[in-house]
């Protein structure tokens, strides 16, 4: 390592710590409005992000060029700042207010690809074509006159929306403090005591292996809000405890991937989604939150009920269990005081009405504190890469919520959303069950290319829309949105939790993702939930309780099908048997529900008490 490199990556620390403060400051202890935030956010990002990325290039061109985006990327929000008031004292833009809008647009669009992929800045590039002109060539309700450049640099940066609009809010407040929260945590031990706790919980239960990583991954989501970042910090552990128990590469790492992406789903946190959520149903976050709580708790029961379905059919059962000889491990409650201590609080600020930011500002002060009754005491010394890696594992989500801004921008302004939400409706012949299955198809090739939380704001702006105006709840339409964009963690090419999980595993990635895919089958069905059964509790708590039942029964009915094992193994016809019942189970009409109960209870009981030859000519007579 070179000296300047050195130098440069000290530099870069100390920034890091310096915007830490900052924020801090600015989000906890100053009064200050939004677009002042916004705009230290946008160059904080922008310099740390090109900074990191000039650390890392080969070349010293390269590196040049990346240290002067840095630079530029620094000196738009503090132009902004510096010039906000003269702007809007002369009702006008100079040509130098125009250019930098413009640098800060580019600037925006390059980090974007850089942290996220091509696929986002692409969708921002062609939205900004379409408002500038190219809605011109269009007839009927996609025709949109288009706006000058001069205005278009007015939307973009000027005004309260795109790069200083409501997502870089999110990013620059809730986002920033719960992944402070985060960083914290794994400082002080947190991952650790959860893998210790899940492995002594499920020692003696058959199958336990595979258990401990849906466990911890469900402890550990509580804060991280990140699939990919549970995967890094359990998936170490726990993939290599599931193939010393004969789980196969792929297997071991398609349900740790599964698990993780359960990450994103499980209060308090959820990442970034919910809290764009809050924002544009008006919704509180602490009602969305609770609401949440059971469609949670079903995936990962689904997902711990599928392994124990596979293990068994496999013969795996008792190998993935801890043998009786081996001493448990013990679990140190001093240890994990600096987890459960600030989850209960961050829990209980929640509940008596603190914001998120507050909460989670009172969280972090509490694992500092609780983090010196353990072994890894967090002091001075450590903070500063705790602020590295806060910024690090910061930068792609914020990156990804900014260049959101402008595809949200440009769709409100032009009325793209609102005609992206009729014609979706056409298409479907305003049939519900078909815009949803239009919805999961949009959001599946959406997720080979895009990040979750790009990905639900871009099939949340029209296709909530689309749902609502079908008189779905508000709050079940986006919620069914919020949980279809995650099958971008698991859908093969792009498969962001599952790549993560196979680099642990040695697995094949897209094999992984394949085999993850079946085990987080919730992702697909909890939408029918909320929207046909009411399990939000927007129906009433009677519905809710109903629709938890039913999908208890849908989600095991499809583990046993896609396994193809009940109490003994299913042949072909008997698995397409299972499958229909879980449809039929899912279907909103009570008889037929009860018709599909009565056929999954059958097929389940033909497994005890039929003699073994009939059980075999009838379960396996696709095998012959």
């Amino acid at each position: 390592m070179t000296f300047a490199t050195l130098l440069g990556r000290r530099v870069w620390t100390v920034v890091a710590c310096a915007a830490v403060v900052l924020h801090l400051a600015l989000v906890l202890f100053i009064p200050t409005a939004d677009a002042t935030i916004n705009a230290w956010h946008l160059s904080t990002v922008l310099a740390l992000g090109f900074g990191q990325l000039a650390l890392g290039a080969d070349s010293r061109t390269l590196r040049s060029l990346l240290g002067l985006a840095a630079i530029a990327g620094a000196v738009t929000g503090v132009y902004f700042l510096l010039n906000v008031d003269a702007v809007f004292d002369r009702y006008g833009l100079t040509l130098a207010d125009q250019v930098v809008a413009g640098v800060a647009v580019g600037a925006v669009l390059l980090l974007a690809y850089y942290l996220s992929g091509w696929v986002i800045p692409l969708i921002a590039v062609v939205c900004g074509a379409y408002v500038l002109g190219l809605g011109r060539l269009f007839d009927g309700m996609f025709f949109f006159g288009g706006l000058t450049p001069y205005r278009m640099s007015y939307r973009m940066f000027w005004q309260d929306g795109a790069l200083l609009g409501s997502t870089t809010t999110i990013s620059a407040t809730v986002i920033f403090m719960f992944v402070l929260l985060s960083t914290l945590m794994q400082a002080a031990g947190a991952t650790q005591f959860i893998i210790s706790a899940a492995t002594r919980l499920m020692r003696r239960i058959p199958g336990g292996s595979a258990h401990v990583a849906v466990l911890s991954s469900a402890a550990m989501g509580t804060v991280s809000g990140s699939a990919v970042a549970n995967v890094a910090g359990t998936g170490t552990l726990t993939i290599p405890m599931m193939k010393r128990a004969g789980l196969s590469r792929e297997t071991a790492g398609a349900v740790e991937a599964a698990a993780s992406t359960g990450s994103q789903l499980i209060p308090p946190v959820m990442g970034a989604g919910i809290f764009i959520m809050a924002d544009w149903t008006g919704i509180p976050y602490t009602s969305l939150v609770m609401a949440a709580i059971i469609p949670a708790i079903l995936y990962f029961l689904s997902i711990s009920f599928t392994i124990h379905l596979e293990l068994k059919r496999d013969g795996l059962l008792d190998r993935a269990a801890e043998p009786d000889d081996q001493p448990a491990q013990r679990i140190n409650l001093v240890e994990g005081l600096s987890f459960v201590g600030p989850i209960v609080l961050l829990v209980g600020l929640l509940i008596v009405g603190y914001s998120p930011v507050y909460a989670a500002g009172w969280s972090c002060a509490a694992v500092i504190v609780c983090s010196w009754f353990g072994p890894q005491r967090i002091g001075a010394a450590r903070l500063p890469h705790i602020c590295a890696e806060t910024f690090r594992t910061l930068l792609p989500t914020a990156a990804v919520l900014i260049c959101a801004g402008i595809i949200v921008t440009c769709v409100e302004t032009s009325g793209l959303v609102v005609a992206m939400a009729q014609s979706l409706n056409m298409l479907g012949q305003g049939n519900l069950l078909l815009i949803i299955a239009l919805l999961a198809v949009i959001s599946l090739f959406l997720g080979m290319g895009l990040p979750v939380t790009a990905s639900y704001i871009i099939v949340a702006s029209f296709g909530a829309q689309a749902l609502i105006s079908l008189g779905v709840n508000p709050v079940a339409a986006h919620m069914a949105m919020f949980w279809l964009s995650q099958d971008s963690l698991l859908t093969p090419p792009v498969c962001l939790a599952a790549y993560a999980a196979a680099s642990i595993s040695g697995g094949n990635p897209s094999l992984t993702g394949l085999k993850a895919m079946i085990f987080g089958k919730g992702l697909y069905v909890m939408p029918l939930l909320f929207i046909f059964h009411g399990l939000l509790f927007d129906e009433g708590v009677g519905q809710a309780m109903l629709g938890t039942l039913t999908g208890i029964l849908a989600l095991a009915a499809i583990a046993m099908a896609s396994t193809g094992q009940t109490l003994r193994r299913l042949g072909l016809i008997a698995r397409l048997a299972v499958g229909g019942s879980a449809v039929l189970i899912l279907w909103p009409v009570l008889w037929v529900q009860v018709t599909g109960v009565v056929l999954l209870t059958g097929l389940i009981l033909a497994g005890r008490v039929a003699p073994r030859k009939f059980l075999t000519s009838i379960m396996k007579r696709s095998d012959r």
